[in-house]
């Protein structure tokens, strides 16, 4: 695991499992929470955060949808600050900060001012407990601290919450128990995703252009792998939902992209057709997820997930290979993505 560059970008990558299990260990505190906060009734839950907690909580509204009744949505904090009434007059709201760091101005911004509409409370999704100063409760991955500017455990450990969440409150405990093994799976898919992205860098070194398509909750997971390629490699590096690729987009395709689905079960047969249709126009093509060997066998990599989860389950371990696409991109720019261009940890902005 000794690497050149990156080096604490990459161990953090390999400390997902811990995070995992951290929060396996926390459900009873995290379920009585939940017991809490789900008392009373709300009109709607809106999810929100910034940069990678956005694609975060797009993620989470949908795993949210697939179990509750009550409608969700993701909106981007400094949407949420500057329009907060269309979302929140005349509502009861429960809307969910995301957050790595408790102290992300447009984050603690948000959730001042949405406070002080009435029915308005607020559940964090964080791994910073001082979460707990600016909000009615929280739910916390206890064990993501990140020393490195890019966000890696704590995205898909926050996703984890998030789906756990969902879960709970939908009254499906199977699927938790169903999950006691993830960090198991999580360390067997860290590896095979390092290896699966070492091989796309190192054997396609002409790549200039990196796509990621999903449908339903691997959207968000989708634009978080666009980020990490950002981030580290200084990459340019797109986002869609699968099939609107079609739609203008693709006419950027040729034998220089990289164009990876992360296949949900739901459009798996639509997703294979889209990946032939652009390794036709010359793209390397990779997808992940249970079913892609026998569906897209002319892909030029797939990877099984191979857990036995449901879409929902699987949606914290599908992104980690945008993580190791980034980290390898950055190791062939000989780029240290553990000093990231023009970014911290967290936003913090000032007066001036």
């Amino acid at each position: 695991m000794e690497k050149k560059n990156s080096s604490l970008t990459y161990s953090e990558i390999y400390g997902q499992a811990d995070s995992f299990a951290a929060i396996n260990a926390a459900l009873p505190a995290i379920f009585a929470t939940l017991d809490k906060v789900f008392a009373e009734p709300y009109d709607e839950l809106i999810f929100t955060g910034c940069g990678t907690s956005l694609y975060l909580a797009q993620t989470a509204a949908h795993a949210w949808c697939a179990y509750n009744a009550t409608p969700a949505k993701a909106v981007c904090c400094s949407e949420l600050y500057f329009f907060p009434e269309v979302y929140l007059k005349g509502k009861r709201v429960l809307v969910l900060p995301i957050t790595r760091k408790s102290y992300t101005t447009e984050v603690r911004m948000a959730i001042d001012k949405a406070r002080t509409f009435p029915g308005v409370k607020s559940l964090a999704i964080t791994c910073d407990k001082d979460s707990e100063q600016y909000n009615d409760a929280y739910i916390l991955s206890p064990e993501t601290a990140e020393d490195s500017v890019i966000m890696t455990r704590s995205f898909t450990s926050m996703v984890y919450l998030a789906v756990i969440m969902s879960m709970y409150a939908g009254g499906k405990r199977d699927e938790i128990d169903a999950m006691a093994d993830y960090p198991a799976n999580a360390r067997r898919l860290l590896v095979q995703m390092d290896n699966l992205a070492r091989d796309i860098i190192g054997r396609h070194h002409e790549l200039n252009l990196f796509i990621t398509l999903g449908q339903g909750l691997y959207y968000g997971v989708a634009n978080e792998c666009m980020n990490k390629m950002k981030e580290m490699g200084i990459a340019n590096s797109e986002a869609y939902y699968s099939l609107e690729y079609r739609h203008g987009p693709m006419s950027l395709v040729d034998e220089n992209t990289l164009v990876l689905t992360l296949a949900h079960p739901a459009a798996l047969e639509d997703d294979a057709k889209l990946l032939r249709q652009m390794k036709s126009y010359g793209a390397v093509t990779a997808a992940i997820g249970d079913g892609v060997a026998a569906a897209m066998p002319d892909a030029d990599y797939t990877l099984e997930l191979g857990c036995g989860y449901n879409a929902q389950q699987n949606a914290a371990l599908i992104g980690f290979i945008g993580q190791f696409l980034g980290y390898y991109i950055a190791e062939k720019k000989n780029i240290d993505a553990d000093s990231p261009r023009h970014l911290t940890q967290a936003i913090v902005l000032d007066d001036k």
